[in-house]
């Protein structure tokens, strides 16, 4: 178990048991749970990674992270469809953590799309009826 598992850390988790479609196996997660959530609960939200085969499309669940951008070695793909809720027991090596703002909200739009978190447009707003 690592010490600190942080808000957009990488690191090693073990996803077994899985079912179906879900990701399987001993792999790296990114952390996107925040961290006020993250020093109270014994589990965290971690998005999987996948490493990018050549031609792969990135689709509008997913986000790109260039290789060692947070410490892992490969070119990967953030997969927002496969979000889960893990214990901390099963979190071990710490590889690095994503620092690039842009890449961290290309990680949030991928949530935010998967979810239906679409942001409202400040014309939407004004054309909302007050609130009773």
């Amino acid at each position: 178990m690592i010490e600190t598992p942080c808000q957009w850390k990488v690191v090693r988790a073990d996803l077994e048991p899985s079912r179906g479609s879900e990701q399987a196996g001993v792999r790296p997660v990114i952390i996107v749970s925040s961290d006020s959530v993250n020093e109270v609960l014994s589990v965290v939200t971690v998005l999987p990674l996948t490493s990018r085969k050549p031609h792969r499309t990135v689709y509008p669940t997913e986000a790109l992270l260039p290789a060692e951008i947070a410490g892992q070695p490969n070119e990967s793909i953030v997969m927002a469809h496969q979000i889960r809720a893990l214990s901390k027991e099963r979190l071990s090596h710490e590889y690095g953590a994503l620092e690039d703002e842009q890449v961290r909200e290309s990680v949030r739009q991928a949530m935010r799309f998967h979810l239906d978190l679409v942001e409202m447009v400040s014309s939407e707003v004004a054309e909302s009826p007050p609130a009773e």
